[in-house]
């Protein structure tokens, strides 16, 4: 769709793999933290219509996006809303977010705002139901594991290969925890270039495993290494994939610092992540909702898998 603002011409489409290099200065820009290009790229695979973009009709350029991707049949989120400095004020915005908006049509629409933007979205845009726990940055610059770490922690962890035998089973604890199907959105999650997932296993004499959790781990486009989720039953479960994914960066890693975006009502998950020198930062967002606060096991969730594609 092209489209008039002021003497300029824009034009108004899905985001296609192409632009992806392009898009994602946007939010690096803006000092998102999120996944790098192939994040991107695994939620252009859940929903190729889900993103949208606006480019100036005479270069070409990707100036900004908007994504309203549905993560079920009754909700979905509006994600990544950015438009260049430069562009602002001609009414971009309001094109891409209702792009967004009507591509959910009726379903339970959720967003994480930033406190600027918070009347906004709750007086003007309808997002009037509010989630009691707010979304959290904790980082590291040089995080360091307990000295009492040394040993490795219970339950034990195995790497998850996205065409491996334990996908099935990360798939199944998934459901447990989110209560609807994300099989496509953990499979491509797993898949992810440069992505490392661990899931956790409880010692026991049966048969089947008894899976007790599973987190990963992803380069950001801030440079800093961003566990995204850590889904767990309990404590020592977070705690042995933490530490696992901690284990696996080399001292130069390290140092490229390490973030994680937690539920500020999980005590337990802001304790695990001082131990490593973690501190929750001055950022924080609110999530907000159209129908009603969609409920999330906040006990279990350690880290959040996103904030920028609101998956929980």
């Amino acid at each position: 769709m092209t489209f008039d603002q002021t003497s300029a011409k824009f034009v108004l489409r899905n985001l296609r793999c192409d632009d992806i290099p392009e898009l994602i200065a946007l939010p690096r820009v803006e000092g998102r933290e999120m996944g790098q290009e192939p994040e991107i790229l695994s939620w252009l695979n859940v929903d190729p219509s889900g993103i949208f973009v606006a480019e100036t009709e005479e270069d070409g350029e990707i100036v900004g996006c908007c994504c309203g991707i549905a993560l079920s049949d009754t909700h979905g989120y509006i994600g990544m809303y950015v438009v260049k400095s430069k562009y602002r004020g001609l009414g971009l915005g309001r094109v891409l977010w209702n792009a967004a908006i009507n591509r959910l049509g009726n379903r339970n629409v959720s967003l994480s705002s930033a406190p600027k933007m918070l009347g906004f979205y709750k007086g003007k845009a309808g997002f009037s139901f509010t989630a009691k726990w707010t979304v959290d940055l904790y980082i590291a610059t040089d995080p360091v594991l307990p000295n009492n770490a040394s040993s490795r922690p219970l339950p034990f962890t195995v790497v998850v290969e996205p065409e491996g035998s334990f996908i099935q089973h990360v798939i199944n604890y998934d459901y447990s925890v989110h209560k609807y199907d994300r099989s496509t959105i953990v499979q491509e999650t797993i898949g992810e270039a440069g992505t490392l997932t661990l899931m956790a296993i409880e010692p026991s004499i049966e048969v089947s495993l008894k899976v007790t959790g599973y987190a990963s781990m992803k380069k950001s486009i801030q440079g800093h290494w961003l566990i995204a989720p850590v889904y767990a039953e309990d404590y020592s479960s977070a705690r042995s994939l933490v530490h696992g994914l901690i284990n696996a960066l080399s001292d130069d890693q390290l140092k490229e610092g390490v973030v994680a975006k937690l539920v500020s009502s999980n005590y337990e998950a802001a304790k695990l992540f001082h131990q490593i020198g973690m501190k929750k930062s001055p950022y924080q967002l609110q999530r907000l909702f159209t129908k009603e606060v969609f409920e999330i096991p906040e006990s279990k969730i350690f880290a959040l898998q996103s904030s920028i594609f609101c998956t929980e």
